[in-house]
């Protein structure tokens, strides 16, 4: 290993796909390696689909994540990852699904980027290496990525998301060949990784048509149906607060009363700061604690 801080030298460019299935962990175990092995098939019939298929037989390196798959190619192919190929990608699922499409369609997210990354020419494990990768798998994880799965319908089979340099180099340059506007800009926060990616849908479909592709984090649910840890601190700093209630019943969060106040908290805990005297407002109904009492 080389010391910290000694020069070395930079590995080529090279464009990432990376592609995951919806739902993979909800799949029965018995049918996981038929799954596994059919994800670099849909994607080669995917870039015959859309007449690239020089492409797909000239990529640099491949390999399977489990429930996934990547591949890097020369970046000067990175237009045709987005158009045509992205909509090829969502026929081909489309078909596959129509014909042998069983209890669950399939459905994938797809990550675009480039960057700098190890490249042997002789696809070995290590090729692919170096933060352009990690950038890749970190978008596809994204809240925003995964919410678009989530809120249509089976006939959104694909939804891609690009980092900001791809969006930047190859969709604001024209060389992909589509209009900027079919791109939505989104936040991407997972795990140490912080940047900014662009979301691309081919095929629209359910509430995405209706509220567009981005979603308050409160409502993003992880693929096997958990709120994602942005939901869960989102909803936890939720929790409300009421200030000179005249009449609150239910499960309330903090209640605080002026002078002169009654509270009759049924079963919730009482904090006050001064004698309450006289009559006044009613809170029923606070937080869980002893048997009601009243001052």
């Amino acid at each position: 290993m080389a010391p910290k801080f000694e020069s070395a030298e930079l590995p080529p460019y090279r464009a990432i796909m990376v592609v995951d299935m919806k739902n993979f962990s909800g799949e029965k175990g018995r049918d996981h390696a038929r799954i596994t092995e059919s994800i670099p098939m849909i994607l080669r019939n995917a870039f015959h689909r859309c007449g690239c298929a020089q492409l797909w037989s000239e990529s640099r390196f491949h390999g399977t994540t489990g429930d996934g798959y990547f591949a890097g190619f020369d970046t000067r192919w990175t237009p045709f990852l987005l158009n045509p190929v992205l909509s090829a990608l969502q026929d081909e699922l489309e078909y596959q699904n129509r014909v042998h499409g069983g209890e669950s369609a399939m459905r994938m997210r797809v990550s675009l980027t480039a960057g700098p990354v190890t490249d042997s020419g002789e696809n070995w494990m290590s090729d692919g290496s170096g933060d352009t990768r990690i950038e890749a798998h970190r978008m596809i994880d994204s809240d925003d990525a995964r919410a678009v799965l989530a809120d249509s319908s089976g006939a959104t089979c694909v939804a891609g998301i690009v980092s900001e340099q791809v969006y930047r180099d190859v969709v604001l340059s024209g060389y992909s060949g589509e209009d900027p506007g079919l791109y939505v800009e989104v936040g991407v926060k997972v795990k140490t990784f912080e940047g900014k990616a662009y979301l691309r849908v081919p095929k629209p479909s359910g509430d995405i048509l209706r509220r567009g592709l981005t979603r308050h984090a409160d409502a993003v649910e992880a693929a096997d149906g958990a709120p994602s840890a942005t939901a869960k601190d989102e909803r936890s700093r939720a929790a409300p607060t009421y200030v000179g209630v005249e009449t609150a019943q239910g499960s309330v969060g903090t209640v605080v009363t002026g002078e002169g106040n009654t509270v009759n908290s049924g079963g919730g805990n009482q904090f006050n700061g001064v004698g309450i005297t006289g009559t006044g407002p009613t809170v029923l109904g606070t937080n869980r604690g002893p048997a009601s009492s009243e001052e």
